[in-house]
């Protein structure tokens, strides 16, 4: 046994430190709220949502759970994801129709007519053109799903951009979600130089940081970028705005590996809707407060843990299979995730395109099996602190330890020593910035940024990804880039959808990651706050950022 007094011993810490956590939250519920939880009462229909963080609310940068949220709320894209109940695709936004051209090269657009910036001004082609032309340029965020296809844009005249492809990219219309228009003119006016992107300066990227350029139904009011941002309702959006949508939201830097901190914002009415991190028992105490529910939607998104292939001894793939047959999948369903429903692939169940093809289980037979045919056998296990592998939970969700700690328990069974190290989010994103810093494992939240499983299975295994946090793997196959590339290009769906399932299949027969769970959103809110989403799943789009678009949202009156 390698773990410092066995993984045993932490673990059980771990679930007495959140049962004594708990159990102060509810003793000061009973001390201090013997009656009734009081409801608190909206002001101006105000709300205040948790989040991880941090929160990037420029276009060209962020795409992460909070930063999708605020783009999708600040800016419109050039088209808008359908829900569930309208069968899935994309429908028309920013772009009133389109059409393509025979060999799917040039997609023109026509611009709806109307649309106001939050400065006055009108959205028009121009903006369109200049908002893709800045993503490709500063290349970070969404860029990766246009940058190697998109050949120019042009505008046709105020209302019609075309966009014409260097080679065919069959899912280009459902990508067009993560396109999200900023006012050219507003852009400009703050553009610091000397600056890395030429007579563009800075791009405004400094700006952009705490201020909006967008069209959105809401616009930033105040921040304190480390902490929170306030965002108000803009009065003259152009489109459906609910009548009792909030007038002002606060995203709150909520998760910060404390969930009685948590837990007593809820209960003191300092936090209407919960971030999507807490463990279970604190959503269960949650849930028993007078006016306080738990409520889940589905998304389409995947909880790995990412295996560095590139770093001894996980670049050995016997090693990696050994893990993964030594991985307790069970045993974390039941003790940590039960309310998820186990992975069965490396996208999600329900994703069009996806497949069932695990072929891991818990099995020690498989995996001391697997172990002898390592390079580094018998070395590995006579000499385990040669072989340290570090395992970087996300600190700013506390349960994840547990799973940290339970393969940690179980790969020492065979004589591996994995060593659980608390990791915070942000530091997470600077450590996956470059193979040298990277570690060998994390345990990551993935979401798919269109509907289809290529979206994941190029931002999690394309080359082109390593070095940003959605792959940790640092894969580097040319096959399966070349496999992802020509299924992408692949314009009739059921054709493409089959070249996904190939490309699932291989990369499991790699078995760069460990696939733990299907992933749903679960917060914790305050029963006056109405999310579409979680009232039907008819009505979610299952698209990360989309579902927390607090236009559709309610406030109702106590």
């Amino acid at each position: 046994m390698f773990v410092d007094k066995s993984a045993i011993t932490k673990l059980q810490a771990a679930i007495i430190a959140i049962i004594i956590i708990i159990a102060l939250v509810v003793g000061i519920y009973f001390a201090f709220f013997a009656g009734p939880a009081p409801t608190p009462t909206p002001t101006k229909r105000a709300i205040r949502v948790g989040f991880s963080w941090p929160n990037k609310i420029d276009p060209a940068i962020g795409n992460d759970e909070l930063s999708t949220t605020s783009l999708c709320n600040l800016y419109d894209p050039l088209l808008w994801p359908k829900t569930v109940a309208e069968g899935g695709g994309v429908k028309a936004h920013v772009a009133e129709s389109w059409t393509v051209s025979s060999d799917g090269l040039v997609y023109t657009f026509k611009i709806r007519q109307g649309i106001k910036f939050h400065s006055g001004r009108e959205l028009k082609a121009e903006d369109v053109k200049f908002s893709l032309d800045r993503l490709l340029t500063i290349g970070q965020g969404f860029a990766y799903l246009f940058s190697p296809y998109v050949n120019k844009t042009e505008v046709v005249d105020d209302y019609t951009v075309k966009i014409t492809l260097k080679k065919p990219f069959g899912p280009f219309l459902s990508a067009c979600i993560r396109l999200y228009i900023l006012d050219k003119a507003e852009v400009m006016a703050h553009i610091k130089t000397p600056g890395p992107y030429g007579e563009y300066g800075d791009y405004a990227t400094e700006w952009l940081r705490t201020h909006d350029a967008g069209s959105g139904a809401y616009k930033v009011k105040d921040c304190r970028a480390e902490e929170w941002y306030t965002y108000e309702l803009f009065t003259d959006y152009w489109g459906y705005v609910d009548p009792e949508a909030p007038t002002e939201v606060t995203v709150m830097w909520t998760a910060t590996g404390s969930p009685s901190t948590e837990i007593a914002m809820m209960i003191n009415g300092e936090l209407e809707v919960t971030d999507a991190w807490l463990p279970e028992e604190a959503l269960e105490t949650l849930d028993k407060v007078q006016g306080i529910k738990r409520v889940s939607w589905p998304e389409m998104s995947e909880y790995y843990i990412y295996m560095n292939t590139k770093k001894p001894p996980l670049d050995d793939i016997w090693v990696r299979k050994a893990i993964a047959y030594i991985c307790p999948y069970d045993q974390m369903m039941e003790q940590i995730y039960s309310r998820y429903t186990k992975a069965t692939s490396c996208v999600p169940a329900g994703t069009p395109g996806y497949v069932n093809c695990q072929i891991y289980y818990y099995n020690k037979t498989l995996a001391e099996e697997c172990l002898k045919k390592s390079k580094y056998y018998p070395d590995i296990i006579q000499n385990p602190d040669n072989y340290v592998i570090e395992f970087h939970w996300i600190a700013d969700v506390p349960e994840r330890e547990l799973d940290a700690l339970l393969l940690a328990e179980a790969a020492a069974e065979i004589g591996l020593k994995i060593q659980p190290v608390k990791t915070f989010w942000s530091k997470v994103v600077e450590e996956m910035g470059s193979l040298e810093t990277c570690a060998h494992m994390y345990d990551i939240l993935v979401a798919a940024h269109y509907p289809e499983a290529g979206s994941l299975l190029e931002s999690r295994y394309h080359s082109k990804s390593c070095g940003t946090w959605e792959q940790g793997e640092w894969l580097q196959n040319e096959t399966i880039d070349h496999m992802i590339e020509d299924a992408l290009a692949t314009i009739d769906p059921q054709q493409r959808y089959q070249k996904y399932a190939q490309i699932q299949r291989e990369i499991m027969n790699l078995c760069p990651s460990l696939f733990i769970y299907d992933y749903k959103t679960t917060v914790a809110q305050w029963e006056f706050v109405v999310i579409p989403a979680a009232e039907d799943p008819a009505n979610a789009t299952m698209i990360m950022g989309y579902e927390r678009t607090f236009r559709f949202w309610k406030v109702l009156s106590p």
